[in-house]
């Protein structure tokens, strides 16, 4: 839904993303939609669209950033936003979310390196997040071009994960998002930080 400028969101909860294959995008809409099912007024919003400039700021009672994490690095989208939003998400309970299919890997220096870019991602843009989160996400074989289904399917088979391209293979723990969204909605409702 496009909003004019006059016009602005006013949600308690954004769940705000930068997605590349889709999959921070579902698990924005996800959060978003179990926020609301604890009676808070929340929606996923795409960092990239103009939506993500038109939230009325002093209705937000708690936020959520996700953003994915490709090569060691996340969306410049992302980055830009909470730079520019920095002072906004600091006055509320906030949890940045990083993707990755690092987070998945059977490798624990992998695991730890995700979880490390993942901390580091919101004090390098002035943001003071309540939580930080390591997320699995998806194997998107169907998503990638030719080249780096090849390079990503070597990389799976070394790493004795799943090489069937003729489909996506889910690595997110939806019982982990939806704790997130859980834990995110009592802190709301209590204006309280996250544990």
């Amino acid at each position: 839904m496009a909003h004019t400028l006059a016009e602005s969101i006013r949600c308690e909860v954004p769940v705000l993303f930068a997605s590349t294959e889709g999959q921070t995008a579902l698990i924005a809409i996800r959060l978003a939609a179990v926020l609301h099912e604890h009676g808070l007024d929340s929606q996923a919003i795409d960092v990239s669209t103009p939506d993500a400039e038109t939230i009325d700021w002093s209705r937000v009672r708690g936020v959520l950033v996700g953003a994915s994490l490709h090569m060691g690095r996340h969306q410049r989208s992302a980055a830009r936003f909470v730079q520019h939003h920095a002072n906004d998400l600091n006055a509320v309970p906030s949890v940045f979310f990083s993707v990755s299919l690092a987070a998945a890997s059977k490798n624990p220096q992998e695991v730890g390196e995700a979880g490390r870019i993942a901390r580091a991602f919101p004090a390098d843009h002035g943001w003071k997040p309540t939580f930080v989160l390591s997320v699995a996400g998806r194997l998107a074989y169907r998503e990638y071009n030719v080249f780096v289904r090849f390079l990503i399917k070597r990389i799976a088979k070394k790493e004795g994960g799943p090489t069937d391209t003729s489909r996506d293979h889910e690595h997110t723990d939806r019982d982990q998002v939806e704790r997130l969204a859980r834990e995110m909605a009592a802190a709301s409702h209590a204006d309280v930080d996250l544990a």
